[in-house]
């Protein structure tokens, strides 16, 4: 699924992920350069790493960037996203149409199209992977606020279907067109037999229609990818110059500065930088002859930053105390004693660069006495032992859980945060946990703060994680946050097409939520910054809309 927001473990730093825009209302086009249509397939290995072990290879019950990387050697959607234009552009459909009235879309699947098993792709695979976004014992809550609005779906041919919408929204082209298919045959045989499709026989062994197969999955180690010999649309990818490797491993590397070991010798083909990284360790003999390091801009929408309060914790439910810890973070000091300049202040959902921005909203300031202040507002006066306030008997005391994988990058900040929060009367408890304990900590809601980052669209839907309904179902609104008049202005913004007045319903949104400091939003990057090794050729170290790996040619 392309079209909903993720989870990422890195709270400054390289987020490598596709947003979404509203729909073009045209056929696709012929997307390739010419310099690209005479590229030749090439062979190697190209190795990187995820700073988890993905707890499942199957999409839908899976809502983190580290696992979709993975899952996306596999799985296709009808159409994808052109990496310079944005356009869409084909892939399992050839061609679609689009009623004059915007509400249907109808898909004409490329008769070539086919899964790793030889089957073809339907369009009952099609229908199959819409209907099981709403099947019964699936938790696919953060996917669902996107499908919501299709009404109907159609199949009128074996390579033909048609999607209706019953209600406008500004996303219906989009979320379809990125509908990741599965293979009905396949799936849903599985989920007869676990319908929560989360047991092994689902969640280790994928099939898709994607050009990769897994060869191997080995352990918590590494996951080895190679290339299918009968991919379906092979000669295509060979025209775009996409693809010019035959294996694609990924090494399974929680911890950054070991994967930084990894890269320097020799063991990955290609590693994101964190603004420390770049700064201070990249300047050895090895970045003069093997390695190649990179610092460029894109017009991808970069994610960001914050720490989510958990409002079912009553201490939090106190917007004064949610202030007041928004207060206490110096992010003039984080961003240039630990990201070295290369990131800045975030404010809300949307990026401080993009149209949706409120430029009268300004980062909350650094200050310990507006701090005491709030705090004071909320009844908290009394200091106890060790200087920490207390109410009726109860310590303000609070813990926050980050991903160990991500404590190069969030630990330092964390640590300044704990000790200016302790010179306010707050006493707070710091928690590395691995990937998997914290996501499952986030869906039972059993935690006071959590510090992570988004990813990010360009013009974003916010329903999956600020609308109340999101709450509910392990959905991604586990801060578990609720304002009646930003759940209405989430429904208008979707329901509007015009851009403009979907622009002013934005910014209403982003100030809204900046009154409530549910998260205190800390930064978003300037830069992509990332390193390879000299073997690795390429045309360009970016295009628009992505840094272009897949057009890499390596010759190890």
């Amino acid at each position: 699924m392309k079209n909903s927001l993720r989870l990422s473990l890195i709270l400054g730093g390289l987020v490598l992920t596709t947003a979404a825009s509203s729909p073009e209302m045209s056929v696709p086009f012929s997307p390739f350069a010419p310099s690209q249509a005479s590229a030749a397939e090439k062979t190697g290995t190209f190795t990187e790493s995820v700073s988890a072990n993905p707890s499942s290879l199957f999409p839908l019950t899976n809502n983190d960037g580290e696992a979709s990387a993975v899952q996306e050697m596999f799985f296709e959607s009808l159409a994808d996203r052109h990496w310079d234009t944005y356009d869409w552009m084909p892939s399992l459909a050839e061609k679609w149409e689009i009623s004059k009235d915007g509400k249907q879309f109808t898909f004409t699947l490329n008769p070539n199209a086919k899964f790793s098993d030889g089957t073809p792709v339907t369009a009952e695979d099609v229908k199959f992977s819409f209907d099981i976004i709403f099947l019964k014992g699936i938790m696919t809550a953060h996917l669902r606020p996107y499908y919501s609005a299709i009404k109907k779906v159609e199949v009128l041919g074996k390579d033909k279907i048609r999607f209706t919408t019953g209600e406008v929204y500004y996303k219906n082209f989009d979320v379809v067109a990125g509908l990741t298919v599965f293979s009905k045959k396949h799936y849903s045989k599985l989920y007869e037999k676990d319908n929560t499709m989360t047991k092994a026989e689902v969640t280790k062994d994928p099939l898709g229609s994607g050009m990769w197969l897994l060869e191997k999955w080995d352990g918590s180690t590494q996951i080895i990818f190679k290339r299918n010999p009968n991919y379906w649309n092979r000669a295509e990818m060979i025209k775009q110059g996409r693809w010019n490797y035959d294996r694609y491993i990924y090494k399974i590397v929680p911890e950054d500065s070991v994967e930084f070991e990894m890269f320097r010798k020799g063991d990955l083909t290609f590693k994101g930088l964190i603004p420390k990284q770049w700064t201070k360790q990249t300047g050895g003999p090895e970045f003069k002859s093997k390695l190649v390091k990179v610092k460029t801009v894109n017009k991808t929408p970069t994610g960001y930053g914050y720490i989510g309060w958990n409002q079912k914790n009553p201490i939090l439910a106190n917007k004064d105390v949610r202030w007041a810890l928004s207060h206490i973070a110096d992010l003039k000091t984080w961003i240039n004693k630990i990201d070295y300049g290369m990131t800045e202040p975030t404010v809300g959902p949307y990026s401080v660069k993009s149209e949706q921005h409120d430029p009268a909203l300004k980062p909350v300031e650094y200050d310990l006495a507006k701090a005491r202040e709030r705090l004071a507002a909320a009844g908290w006066t009394k200091a106890g032992k060790g200087g920490i306030l207390e109410k009726g008997g109860q310590r303000l005391e609070l813990t926050i859980i980050y991903p160990q994988q991500s404590k190069e990058t969030t630990e330092p900040k964390l640590v300044d945060f704990k000790q200016k929060a302790a010179k306010v009367g707050v006493e707070i408890n710091l928690k590395a946990i691995d990937w998997t304990t914290f996501t499952k900590l986030l869906d039972d809601r059993k935690f006071d703060g959590a510090a992570l980052g988004w990813s990010r669209d360009s013009d974003g839907d916010l329903k999956q994680i600020w609308h109340s309904e999101s709450i509910n179902n392990k959905g991604s609104n586990f801060i578990s946050y609720s304002n009646k008049e930003v759940d209405k202005l989430i429904e208008q913004h979707r329901a509007t097409l015009d851009k403009k007045s979907r622009t002013d319903i934005a910014r209403k949104l982003q100030r809204l939520i900046y009154e409530d400091q549910p998260y205190v939003f800390l930064t978003e990057r300037l830069y992509t910054l990332y390193a390879h090794q000299n073997y690795v050729k390429k045309d360009k170290d970016t295009y628009n809309y992505s840094i272009g790996r897949a057009f890499w040619q390596v010759q190890n």
